[in-house]
């Protein structure tokens, strides 16, 4: 039992580092991503951050696997729910999409990754392009898919940079939008 308890401690420890983390990079800038900084922010020592980063390309990393990992099983999970084999991967990269924009983490991940080091993203491209093949094969004209894909990688960066951000009316009739599109070009 007290290893099953000392596992979830260190669990949860890592997720608040990776949120704190997140959360810096996503208000601050990747700049102000230092140790000591997500440190103070998890409320852990600087020693107990080390204990589950041992650097700053360390946590880098693990914010792009944790966050990589995160929305790519909420992609997934969404598809495995889906009862429509037409469609159903463009539907479910839509929403899992929509949804990380309001929270930014994967944002954060792959910003830091960029300005660090870009070869800490090979796993996010790997699966990404994955995806991009699922959604091409999905049942849907490609032509429409790669619009609504370019559409939300477009949104993607306008929250990124802070440029032009929707407000989150106009956000959700986006997103509709996208998703009729995607229906109708089944």
């Amino acid at each position: 039992m007290e290893v099953i308890m000392t596992i979830s401690k260190n669990t949860n420890k890592k997720k608040y580092i990776l949120t704190a983390a997140s959360e810096i990079v996503k208000e601050e800038g990747v700049i102000k991503l230092t140790l000591e900084a997500v440190a103070q922010r998890a409320g852990v020592s600087k020693g107990g951050l080390l204990y589950h980063f041992p650097s700053k390309e360390a946590l880098i990393k693990g914010m792009v696997e944790d966050w990589t990992n995160y929305y790519f099983e909420c992609l997934d999970m969404l598809v495995n729910k889906d009862n429509n084999p037409l469609g159903k991967w463009s539907r479910a990269y839509l929403e899992t999409t929509f949804s990380d924009l309001a929270n930014n983490k994967l944002n954060s991940a792959l910003t830091a990754a960029m300005f660090i080091n870009p070869d800490l993203l090979a796993e996010f491209r790997e699966k990404y392009n994955i995806l991009h093949t699922k959604l091409i094969n999905d049942g849907i004209d490609p032509v429409k898919i790669t619009i609504a894909r370019l559409s939300i990688d477009g949104l993607w960066f306008s929250e990124i940079f802070g440029i032009a951000p929707l407000n989150e009316e106009l956000k959700k009739q986006v997103f509709e939008e996208l998703m009729t599109m995607i229906q109708e070009g089944v």
